[in-house]
């Protein structure tokens, strides 16, 4: 072979090698907790990204319910090998923000200005001392569901649900029957989780913070919720449960969707989902109130993981595009989940969805009063503490005061060693 034709097979060989290499997508590992009907919503919006970008691609991961995500993740951090970008719950941010191992928003764009267009609410879950570190994906509140066809075989007024805790009292007791008349409980009137590992103190919180009482002090130095509102709002949980028997400690399963629960305290997000199951008149309102009207907020959020460069521009591409307005509006018409953004609320779609769907106004209208959780390094392990201890006095039926101080001394230590 002449030296000629050689020379042109090594150009075309390197040519070939170079256009592969600046070809190659880069490879974004994701991490996220959804299962059910969000799963497949969610992934279905993954493989859309990729599509639509060959230069990036992402390899989602399933890495189980947000406890053991939650400890993965700190596994993966603490080894030096996160993912590229994980789906956070709410008050996950200020923990990663402690290991050093997020990106914060800062370093892609000018965070004031990008974020004008987030309603407050979701920034407030995404900020840890005064700077954003998560891209806010979604956000939702708590309300009450309930059967409409159950509140008129017992002659309540299926257009007033109860707006009190004496009047969910009042009507969990005309709700709670025994059908066949042999001693049992058939139909329960009112249901929400009350197991610590199924996240009950997310719903407690909402109950303390409508008793008045608070987590922590006002300086965040020392857990409150040993205070005389705290005990009487477990007290309230125990009488439910145990003096009225109306709040069964163990529901069946889907006992709201099948008809034996009347009333069931859930989030925002289960709208459409719990739309689907059941075939009976499904009514939503305001939570309750008590003292103070307050809502609770849930979500998630989507973190970025120091890696590479690179890697890092991908990540924020990938999250950019999943909290766009336009996929911010198709994940709050698929779920229930409330929009992040001010212009995807405006919308005419959304309001169109609004107007086929009366009852998710209630959502909208509540927000005024949602409160969000502490953005404390603490909080993960104080709200496990108070998780534990109300279960504890509800399921043991005991006076709350006592367990409560102990939970208070023990969350104390955490808080300490997280200053």
């Amino acid at each position: 072979m002449s030296r000629r034709p050689l020379i042109l097979v090594l150009i075309l060989v390197l040519a070939f090698g170079l256009s592969a290499t600046a070809g190659a997508a880069t490879t974004i590992h994701y991490w996220h907790y959804l299962s059910g009907d969000y799963a497949e919503i969610h992934e279905a919006m993954v493989e859309e990204f990729n599509a639509l970008h060959p230069d990036i691609q992402v390899e989602l991961l399933y890495t189980g319910n947000q406890f053991v995500t939650r400890d993965k993740l700190i596994a993966a951090v603490a080894a030096g090998q996160p993912p590229h970008v994980c789906l956070v719950d709410q008050f996950w941010p200020p923990l990663m923000v402690a290991t050093g191992a997020l990106v914060p928003l800062k370093n892609f764009v000018d965070t004031d200005s990008y974020f004008a267009d987030f309603n407050q609410i979701s920034l407030d879950t995404v900020t840890v001392e005064g700077e954003i570190w998560t891209m806010p994906f979604s956000l939702s509140n708590q309300i009450l569901f309930y059967n409409k066809d159950k509140f008129r075989e017992v002659g309540l007024d299926p257009e007033k649900p109860p707006a009190t805790w004496e009047e969910l009292l009042e009507y969990a007791k005309l709700l709670t029957r025994d059908l066949d008349g042999d001693g049992r409980i058939d139909e329960w009137g009112v249901n929400f989780t009350t197991r610590a590992n199924m996240g009950a103190v997310y719903t407690f919180i909402t109950f303390l913070w409508q008793a008045g009482g608070r987590i922590y002090n006002e300086d965040f130095s020392a857990a409150a919720f040993n205070d005389e509102a705290a005990v009487e709002t477990v007290q309230f949980w125990r009488d439910l449960a145990h003096r009225h028997k109306v709040l069964n400690l163990s529901p069946p399963q889907e006992g709201f969707e099948t008809g034996r629960i009347a009333m069931q305290i859930a989030s925002t997000s289960s709208i459409e989902a719990t739309k689907r199951k059941v075939n009976f008149d499904l009514g939503i309102a305001p939570l309750p109130s008590y003292r103070e009207k307050v809502t609770g907020v849930g979500g998630s959020s989507l973190a970025i993981f120091k890696t590479t460069p690179q890697e890092e521009a991908a990540a924020w591409t990938f999250v950019q595009w999943m909290s766009s307005p336009e996929n911010n509006l198709k994940w709050s018409t698929l779920t229930g989940y409330t929009p992040l953004r001010k212009s995807v609320l405006a919308s005419p779609e959304y309001q169109s969805y609004l107007a086929e769907n009366p009852a998710v106004q209630v959502v909208i209208e509540q927000f005024q009063y949602a409160r969000a959780r502490p953005n404390e390094v603490s909080y993960a392990d104080v709200s496990r503490i108070l998780g534990v201890a109300v279960e504890e006095a509800v399921f043991g039926n005991l006076d709350p005061k006592p367990i409560l101080d102990n939970a208070v001394a023990e969350a104390n230590t955490y808080i300490e060693m997280s200053k």
